[in-house]
């Protein structure tokens, strides 16, 4: 990590020109040692060590700026101190560190001073010599930009945090609910794990924990312990809906990226987790998966190469001889250059929802969800984000939603929290998997199949809302709709007249199938009405 210090003649906020800052001065060779191990432990990422040694370095010099930057940068990473960060980076930019004004900027946004962190990331990229390319600060700028846009339309619904019951101090999080809503599986990283022992930045190893509700009042949790429980890092990932099959992703000291595995309960008892299929678990990192409803695939995310960057969402299907497929990317309209992780494919079959820190996030991870518009063709809505309050400008990640599409759980850390991440319960005024589902097949005159490229235009909009592919073989589409909007439908194919037609589903039509067959005509343009459903 390369840091340069500038002189600030003024507060951060204001834009001016910086100059190089002197060198140290007055460290004996023992504290230039010590300097340099705390920017080899920070480079590490072993925060909590690093932080030790700032620490004790910031009392022989205070007005050096790079005990600052790295106090706060220690600080930032490590849950329990991260609300000091923002102190510590508004000293370092006072006495000249650069890429603390980042920093500040980035601790800015987490305060929701989108103005305040524009600015910053404006003068910052007016530099020469900072660490973080333009390309990344533009971005960081239009994220703020996102954010705060979204913050000024919230989305109106009902979060509740889970309370101490569930919460604690530490992290929380990755919450797994059964079907009929009361029983609860998820991670912490509170005192008290099989192993007892701490990570670099100082957190205890992850284990699961479960807690049952009765008349929606949750019992305090408990960890299940061995089997399913290690003395490494164990973690939820996956649950069936009668909650006796679970997905668990543990790591050790001999496999650091871990793998996923799959436990089952018979008679109240979870059995020995066993390594799921290779066509999953690889040499690479693979730290979330869902099972589909009807068993028949399994979502899972990788950093594996040949992705869209980051770590990217692909699909496995059961085969006719019970064997899995090869993976499948979902494509770059799932995937972006940066990170997509936590999928979850709702009971409906249809509707995936998962978390992105690409796609048009308002900062951290979000809460996306997208239609499965086409199986056969892997093709898919454009995600949306699900707005805020559910997300905000810091991580909101893990969601599953009940069957009725309306009672949603996830984790994120916001204020008013116990501390680190939580679990909360988000209630929806209406189901989140309302979809309209249209399906039929292009055919021509003969009642062949044709091979067809289909426009949907929003005409409210007037913006296209997706384009899709028939399948070659079967001439067989599929879309998912949003009721209550009007669509424009066109259909075009080589050697044939286009088809057009108008669509407009009502609330009432939804979860029903329309059934729309289409018929290509050579040499003039037809038009059919919609059937009725």
């Amino acid at each position: 990590m390369r840091n340069q210090y500038l002189l600030i003649g003024a507060l951060w906020l204001a834009v001016l020109p910086f100059g190089t800052a002197e060198a140290q001065r007055g460290y004996t060779r023992a504290q230039y040692n010590m300097l340099d191990e705390a920017r080899t432990l920070m480079d590490a990422g072993q925060w909590s060590d690093a932080y030790k040694i700032y620490k004790r370095l910031l009392y022989l010099d205070t007005t050096f700026a790079e005990t600052y930057y790295g106090i706060g940068m220690c600080e930032a990473n490590m849950p329990d101190k991260r609300a000091k960060a923002v102190a510590h980076f508004e000293v370092a930019v006072r006495h000249g560190s650069l890429e603390a004004v980042y920093r500040l900027a980035l601790e800015r946004h987490r305060q929701q001073r989108f103005a305040e962190e524009i600015t910053l990331l404006e003068q910052y990229r007016n530099q020469n010599g900072r660490d973080i390319p333009r390309a990344e600060v533009d971005r960081q700028i239009a994220i703020a930009h996102n954010a705060r846009s979204l913050v000024a339309e919230p989305v109106r619904l009902r979060i509740r945090n889970l309370g101490p019951a569930i919460n604690s101090p530490a992290h929380d999080y990755c919450p797994l609910v059964t079907a009929d809503g009361n029983t609860i599986f998820f991670t912490s990283r509170r005192p008290g794990t099989m192993g007892g022992l701490k990570d670099d930045a100082g957190q205890f190893y992850e284990d699961i924990y479960m807690s049952t509700r009765t008349d929606e009042v949750w019992k305090r949790a408990a960890n299940i312990q061995a089997p399913v429980n290690s003395t490494m890092q164990d973690a939820t990932v996956g649950l069936s809906p009668d909650g006796n099959e679970m997905i668990i992703y543990r790591a050790s000291m001999e496999n650091p990226n871990g793998e996923l595995l799959i436990t089952q309960r018979a008679q109240g008892m979870w059995g020995t987790p066993e390594r799921m299929t290779d066509k999953i678990n690889s040499k690479f990192h693979e730290p979330s998966a869902t099972i589909s409803p009807d068993g028949s695939e399994i979502y899972f995310t990788s950093d594996r190469p040949g992705g869209f960057g980051g770590r990217d969402l692909y699909r496995i299907r059961r085969l006719p001889n019970n064997q899995w497929s090869e993976p499948l990317n979902l494509g770059p309209e799932i995937n972006t250059p940066y990170d997509e992780d936590a999928p979850f494919m709702h009971s409906d079959g249809t509707t995936l929802f998962f978390s992105s820190n690409g796609h048009g996030t308002m900062g951290g991870f979000d809460i996306f969800k997208a239609a499965l518009l086409d199986p056969d063709m892997n093709v898919w809505e454009k995600p949306v984000n699900l707005g805020y309050p559910l997300n905000t400008v810091n991580d909101d990640i893990y969601f599953c939603l009940s069957e009725d599409g309306r009672t949603g759980y996830f984790s994120s850390e916001r204020d008013g929290g116990l501390g680190g991440q939580d679990i909360y319960e988000v209630v929806f005024p209406m189901s989140q998997v309302e979809y309209q589902l249209v399906q039929g097949v292009v055919t021509d005159t003969n009642e062949e199949p044709v091979k067809a490229r289909i426009v949907l235009t929003n005409t409210k909009t007037d913006e296209i809302f997706g384009i899709y592919n028939t399948n070659a073989r079967t001439g067989r589409y599929i879309m998912a709709l949003r009721p209550g909007q009007p669509y424009h439908m066109e259909v075009s194919a080589e050697g044939y007249s286009p088809w057009e037609h108008d669509l407009f589903t009502s609330d009432e039509d939804v979860l029903d199938m329309l059934m729309l067959d289409v018929k290509m005509m050579p040499g003039e343009k037809t038009a059919v009405a919609l059937p009725e459903h």
